[in-house]
């Protein structure tokens, strides 16, 4: 079965920082809408840097307002890749993360394939070659769009890319690469169900099978966040998001997947993380914002220690928001 196993040897908690990360309306993005970042870990070609690859665009809107549903050609309305760096330390819940102001396109479209956008990043950090891996949905000018790869030694920098192109062809988006120690790697991807697909290489990739569909609480659809991180008892925790049909509030959720094998899923989660309605950026509503409503979309993680996870997500497809999530097992639990 694809449904998830019960969760009852696992617990996940989450903290979200109360204002956003990184917001037009704040003054910490030059960016009208800024959302759906991917997390660059530091690196010596990053300067020991760390940061955000956010997706960036330039749609007029008014806090309150409509939500503007930013799309098209041309600098302002398709997505390009905007890099911010990281200020402060991000491994507590006691303040927000600071970043600096998000201002320069890193990545952007090229060419007919990505006229209308290079969107919803996920990026992976190869510590053996240095390399980094961005898969990323291109929107071509006649509407379609493939799920693309790029690598860079320096994701901070725009002259450095190396396009790769379409990873297999169809319609299909958000991938979350899993760098193993050795082959195979794992590949997963998908909007609606969340499909697995195997590497010996990192570069090439065919069509993979079904590996999750739908929640425990009935969100039919479920889509890949960012890619799997360890757990200290070496199995996996995979954050993705899920929602009922077109319209619907966006989720973050979690699965624990097995370190051996990642493709088998040891537990899910009961409820969501969290509710976008729980806060006015996620909703859309005063004073910021709204590109689409009622949205949580989690794309970037990395580990702060002690199985805490320090989480970025798009809120309402306009702003960067920030959480720490907890997972804890039954073993550890009091």
């Amino acid at each position: 079965s694809l449904r998830m196993p019960n969760p009852s040897h696992w617990r996940a908690s989450a903290t979200v920082d109360a204002t956003p990360v990184l917001s037009f309306v704040d003054g910490t993005s030059r960016f009208q809408q800024s959302f759906n970042p991917a997390w660059v870990a530091p690196s010596a070609s990053t300067r020991w840097t760390s940061g955000l690859l956010v997706r960036s665009q330039n749609c007029s809107a008014v806090a309150g307002g409509r939500c503007v549903a930013c799309a098209g050609s041309g600098p302002r309305n398709a997505s390009a890749l905007s890099f911010s760096a990281l200020l402060s330390d991000d491994n507590h819940t006691s303040s927000a993360p600071v970043f600096a102001k998000l201002s320069d396109v890193v990545f952007a479209p090229h060419d007919a394939a990505d006229e209308r956008g290079t969107e919803d990043p996920r990026l992976a950090y190869d510590d053996r070659t240095g390399m980094y891996y961005m898969f990323y949905t291109a929107w071509s000018v006649s509407g379609d769009i493939r799920l693309s790869l790029a690598t860079t030694p320096d994701p901070t920098s725009a002259s450095s890319w190396t396009r790769h192109g379409t990873v297999f062809e169809g319609p299909h988006k958000s991938a979350a690469l899993l760098i193993r120690a050795a082959p195979p790697h794992y590949l997963f991807y998908g909007a609606g169900e969340i499909r697995v697909s195997r590497s010996s290489d990192l570069l090439r990739w065919q069509p993979g099978e079904p590996f999750l569909r739908g929640t425990a609480w009935g969100n039919a659809n479920v889509e890949a966040g960012p890619p799997p991180l360890r757990l200290a008892d070496g199995n996996y925790v995979f954050f993705f998001n899920s929602w009922k049909a077109a319209g619907s509030a966006y989720q973050p959720a979690w699965a624990v997947l097995d370190g051996d094998d990642p493709t088998r899923v040891l537990a899910s989660a009961a409820s969501p993380l969290w509710s976008p309605a729980s806060l006015p950026w996620m909703a859309g509503a005063k004073p910021y914002t709204c590109n689409m409503p009622q949205v949580a979309f989690v794309e970037a993680a990395h580990a702060i220690g002690h199985d805490r996870f320090r989480l970025y997500f798009g809120g309402a497809d306009a702003v960067v928001g920030s959480a720490v999530v907890s997972v804890e097992h039954a073993r550890t639990l009091k």
